[in-house]
């Protein structure tokens, strides 16, 4: 969590051949993987990032999770998110830039992406979230039933 300074967890790498022993005991990596807390990224076989659920967890182990502030910036994204759905009479699934949210929102892309990859809004608020389109990391999709509870 420390080394993401305001980036997003699929941002920061962690590659396995130097990062262990360096900067993580293996035990502690050991676990870190048991418990699904890294990620193994798609393009290389000794690269991971922290989880979507990692994420989480560390947020929950920084007292960062149920706070006023998540509240408010998770808030700010699912509005941006139901408008979408809304306009549509929730008739079709929607689509959403990470970019363009960020400006409509004035949210990071950092935090959206971490959003997105935690399923945050269901976490934090009991409801049915957004998840990544083809292209993850860029492009978002909104079910139409975003927001009910689950």
């Amino acid at each position: 969590m420390d080394a993401l300074h305001g980036l997003s967890a699929m941002e920061v790498l962690i590659d396995e051949r130097y990062d262990i022993d360096k900067r993580i005991i293996p035990t502690t990596w050991s676990q870190l993987k048991k418990q699904y807390l890294v990620r193994q990224t798609n393009n290389n076989r000794w690269a991971y990032t922290l989880s979507g659920y990692g994420w989480i967890r560390g947020l929950k182990l920084r007292g960062e999770f149920d706070t006023d502030e998540m509240k408010q910036k998770t808030g700010k994204l699912a509005a941006a998110l139901k408008l979408r759905i809304k306009s549509v009479n929730r008739e079709y699934d929607q689509f959403a830039g990470v970019s363009e949210l960020a400006t409509e929102t004035g949210l990071p892309e950092a935090f959206i992406r971490n959003a997105i990859e935690s399923n945050l809004i269901e976490e934090l608020f009991g409801t049915i979230g957004a998840e990544w389109a083809s292209d993850r990391g860029r492009s978002i999709r909104i079910p139409n039933d975003f927001g009910h509870r689950r």
